[in-house]
């Protein structure tokens, strides 16, 4: 997209300059500020020369915002599509974390976070990297774009270390059974530190998911509304299916 702006602009400059050239060319034909008849030079072919450049950068200029407008249509939905999967990672991390919380005799598997933390870490990427790049420095969208890029880098670092912090946690319990000689311990999102670093994690999820659905808000109400976030965000919320109920074969047996 930069570079559909950048050609724009060069194309814009030339088709003005043999504009101005052609102009320039026509009046010296009818006025004869300067001579260019000779056997080499002469109006006719200065006319043809600018006339015919004129018209080959205007017809790529034309091409080029054409390119422009698809791109940043195009662009939009790829930095909405992507912050909702990233608002959706956040969101599974949250519930993961609020069922086994709820069902304090299940046993926390260490890796409970590594998939999300995959995800978040993805989509995050992927916001970052993007070629966003509108003529006006002053567009909304773009102002919004890198104001939760720029934001996101101190916000969501913490969340992805979290994942660590479950392991190192849970080993802590184990350890700590092994102590007192009881191997093979289950640790559940009751035991310390493992609840707290839980509890944690979750405070620090619901803040980034309250700053992820604020700027799909923006992108959402930028375009027009054309996203239908709200109508979305409802969806995400009511799709979900409680990590213990997912694979319920007994459930499924008597289906």
């Amino acid at each position: 997209m930069r570079g559909s702006v950048k050609v724009i602009k060069f194309t814009a400059a030339m088709s003005i300059l043999f504009l101005a050239l052609t102009y320039f060319t026509t009046v010296n034909i009818e006025a004869h500020i300067i001579e260019f008849n000779t056997i080499w030079l002469s109006n006719n072919l200065a006319l043809t020369v600018f006339g015919g450049a004129f018209a080959s950068m205007l017809v790529v200029l034309i091409c080029e915002v054409q390119k422009y407008i698809t791109a940043k249509a195009s662009m939009e939905e790829y930095i909405c599509y992507q912050a909702l999967y990233l608002y959706r990672a956040l969101f599974l991390m949250q519930q993961n974390i609020f069922d086994y919380q709820k069902n304090a005799e299940a046993g926390v598997p260490d890796n409970l976070l590594d998939e999300t933390t995959r995800m978040i870490q993805s989509e995050i990427y992927a916001l970052q990297s993007t070629d966003y790049a509108p003529f006006s420095q002053k567009n909304l969208l773009l102002i919004a774009h890198r104001k939760f890029c720029n934001r996101t880098a101190i916000d969501m670092q913490p969340i992805m270390n979290g994942r660590n912090a479950v392991k190192i946690a849970i080993n802590e319990v184990k350890i700590s059974c092994l102590k007192q000689s009881i191997p093979d311990k289950i640790v559940t999102s009751v035991e310390e530190p493992l609840q707290t670093v839980l509890s944690v994690q979750v405070r620090k999820v619901s803040s980034a998911l309250k700053e992820v659905d604020e700027y799909l808000n923006d992108i959402d109400k930028y375009c027009n509304y054309r996203f239908g976030w709200e109508k979305q965000r409802e969806q995400i919320h009511s799709n979900y299916v409680n990590v213990f109920e997912a694979w319920d074969f007994d459930k499924e047996l008597k289906k």
